[in-house]
């Protein structure tokens, strides 16, 4: 885990996302707006301390049921995904796995900072 900041847990996102361009731009349109961010590489019980999750789908080890659902069983965290391209089939199934929003991977960057505001308040 890299952390950003240490900033009060309201505030603070955790990014599951292995594409280094996507992650860079991700975490400079949060930092943009004063919220800490740190990257994981698996699970781990500080993510408790988090209120929002953004998950690269795409991921395998990110990016199935069981991911999921442990984040959203181990924390009240609120998690914004994205996928490269939206199956019914698996975006139901990740949706009822805990998954709150499910987005493309084109419209991950462009909307991530209305959606971490509408999920903050």
């Amino acid at each position: 885990m890299v952390s950003s900041s240490k900033i009060k847990p309201m505030n603070k996102i955790a990014i599951f996302v292995q594409d280094f361009q996507k992650a860079t731009a991700i975490s400079k349109k949060l930092v943009s707006l004063d919220l800490g961010v740190s990257f994981f590489e698996s699970y781990c019980k500080e993510i408790d301390d988090y209120s929002i999750a953004v998950v690269d789908l795409n991921v395998p080890d990110f990016g199935n049921t069981r991911f999921i659902s442990e984040l959203r069983l181990n924390s009240k965290i609120f998690i914004i995904g994205y996928v490269s391209k939206i199956i019914k089939k698996s975006h139901d199934e990740l949706k009822s796995s805990g998954c709150n929003i499910i987005l493309s991977n084109t419209s991950i960057v462009k909307n991530i900072e209305s959606l971490v505001k509408k999920a903050l308040n």
